[in-house]
């Protein structure tokens, strides 16, 4: 079945397509939502949140790509899905938001700017398997994963991240610094040296 079958059986109901569209990208979007979420099932909610709306959604998505210009390039179907992946992610840190949200009392001190500096990012990430990369940053704060995951992942701009998550963004960028400072704290705990 090829891409605009699949979008056409989704937009009538079709239970067959509506699966199939599912089953392609369940993996690259799972893994995108386990790098927001906290835990798997967190990250299942999320992925089926986002699902939903795939499909509420799908004839926008198709609307708009009819409606584009012959010169335009049109959004692909896998990167418009990621988006609203990402967008459900945003949703249920909006909904979570006391959890999510709460104000830092991590300062950086001297002696732990040298104990994370020791191993340099570029080595610590490359002696650092995938499963070990994902835990670290599930042990990042809600809010600083979040925020790291739409900055350095998936390349949302500290004004964008802003408006997405109604913070400052001078917030945004502060937090960006204090996040990867943790996530390196936990790499450094986590890689052997």
């Amino acid at each position: 079945m090829n891409e605009e079958d699949l979008i056409s059986g989704c937009l009538k109901h079709e239970r067959a397509s509506q699966r199939a569209l599912y089953e392609i990208y369940f993996s690259k979007m799972m893994h995108v939502c386990i790098r927001y979420a906290k835990n798997q099932q967190e990250a299942k909610n999320i992925l089926l949140d986002g699902f939903k709306n795939i499909f509420n959604n799908l004839r926008i998505f198709s609307d708009a790509n009819a409606k584009r210009k012959k010169d335009a390039p049109s959004v692909s179907l896998e990167e418009w899905i990621k988006k609203e992946i990402v967008a459900s992610a945003i949703r249920h840190i909006h909904n979570n938001k006391r959890e999510y949200f709460v104000s830092s009392t991590v300062s950086v001190r001297d002696s732990e700017k040298q104990f994370s500096t020791e191993l340099s990012d570029e080595k610590i990430i490359h002696s650092a398997d995938k499963q070990i990369i994902i835990k670290a940053l599930q042990q990042l704060t809600p809010s600083y994963r979040a925020i790291y995951n739409l900055h350095e992942v998936d390349e949302y701009s500290h004004l964008e991240i802003s408006k997405l998550l109604d913070i400052s963004e001078y917030t945004a960028k502060d937090s960006l610094s204090k996040a990867k400072f943790n996530l390196r704290k936990n790499l450094t705990r986590m890689v052997p040296q």
